[in-house]
């Protein structure tokens, strides 16, 4: 899920905190057998997160060996279909996501940019969005797996859809009508497809006790710290101060929404999609 807006353009600190501070090794959720199970700890999130990434390797068609992952983050996703016998380029538009790339395959490669403006060099067996595709429009998406994969080639998408029109959903996210009217538009098969909200909702009961326990409480402190300074600096920053505190309450109410249990049963679902291009284009 595409993290706040007013967050776009700053350090990563989503990213920070999950790799650098939690000691995580993927950067999305995690799958669950039911929900009613139960992730309590940041060993039983890896242990899902673990899961959600074997699931994506099993969902990859036969035959195929070529995969471009769109918004490939830290490319855990990669290295794992990598060690499945998959040549891999990781492409996202973030820079700092480089660092963190890791692949073992020669032929593997990470590529910074984002998904709107690729024009690749070759055509690829799958294109992969694992939880990528509502950091773009559904219009960007359909046309990259146009410029993007062979002919009878593939797209694997995973990732959250819309159920009604909250105006704190993301703007990009679509229902899955929309997604399946526009497969049928462009003359995409949809071969596969299965609804996976019961397997996230224990991630989603984790995460936000996480943001509310740590995250939240983390970036308070360093508030608290702020208006400890001299009055003279309190004055000086005081517009800061301001924006912060602004910046806090406005990420609280968007994590409320996208991290929580109630909100996502009532306005969301999560699906995964295994789709096929026409075979000659």
């Amino acid at each position: 899920m595409a993290i706040h807006p007013l967050l776009a353009n700053a350090v990563d600190f989503e990213l920070r905190f999950c790799l650098e501070v939690l000691k995580l090794e993927s950067f999305h959720l995690g799958y669950s057998h039911s929900e009613e199970e139960v992730i309590d700890s940041l060993a039983a999130l890896r242990l899902a997160q673990a899961s959600y990434t074997q699931t994506i390797v099993e969902w990859m068609p036969n035959g195929s060996i070529t995969v471009l992952d769109v918004g490939c983050g830290i490319g855990d996703v990669d290295l794992a279909l990598e060690k499945s016998g998959y040549v891999v380029h990781g492409l996202s538009p973030e820079q700092q996501h480089k660092q963190y790339f890791r692949n073992t395959h020669p032929e593997s490669r990470f590529i910074q940019s984002g998904i709107e403006s690729f024009m690749p060099t070759m055509r690829y067996d799958i294109l992969l969005m694992s939880e990528s595709n509502n950091y773009f429009s559904l219009q960007d998406g359909m046309s990259a797996i146009e410029r993007c994969v062979k002919p009878g080639g593939h797209a694997l998408i995973s990732g959250f859809f819309r159920t009604s029109d909250n105006p704190l959903i993301n703007s990009n996210m679509v229902y899955r009508s929309e997604l399946e009217q526009e497969c049928t538009r462009r003359g995409y098969r949809i071969i596969r497809s299965e609804n996976m909200s019961h397997r996230i909702i224990p991630t989603l009961r984790f995460t936000e006790y996480l943001f509310r326990q740590y995250m939240l409480p983390t970036l308070r402190i360093v508030q608290d710290l702020m208006t400890g300074f001299s009055p003279t600096l309190r004055f000086l920053l005081g517009t800061v101060f301001k924006r912060m505190g602004a910046f806090l309450d406005t990420l609280e109410k968007w994590y409320d929404a996208n991290l929580s249990e109630g909100f996502f049963r009532e306005n969301m679902t999560y699906h995964t999609y295994l789709i096929q291009v026409q075979e000659k284009q």
